[in-house]
């Protein structure tokens, strides 16, 4: 995953990259931890797997699974747009099984 990709779409939805881990010996596996408007976030790409997945990260730590999408017929840009995607429509993931987060 090209970092500069992720980069400008964290910036884009006015996020803040906290963390970010490459693994590319772990079949292309990568994950980030992004902060802003009062929430944390985390997305992660399981290449293994073939999933790219966004969580919500509570003041514990503990990661709420919020969408998932087949990442396997994705390339690094379509990767990005939809972090980008995820992010820019936060306010939709707040409501997770008709209750709020």
């Amino acid at each position: 995953m090209l970092y500069s990709y992720l980069e400008n779409a964290i910036q884009h939805a006015e996020f803040t990259l906290t963390e970010f881990s490459d693994q590319r010996a772990y079949f292309g596996c990568w994950s980030l931890i992004v902060e802003g408007n009062g929430h944390t976030y985390s997305i992660v790409h399981e290449g293994r797997d073939g999933w790219l997945i966004f969580y919500r990260r509570d003041v514990y730590g503990t990661l709420t699974e919020l969408d998932k999408k087949e990442s396997a017929c994705m390339d690094d840009t379509d990767k990005a747009s939809q972090c980008l995607i995820w992010l820019s429509d936060y306010p939709h993931f707040l409501v997770f099984n008709d209750q709020q987060l």
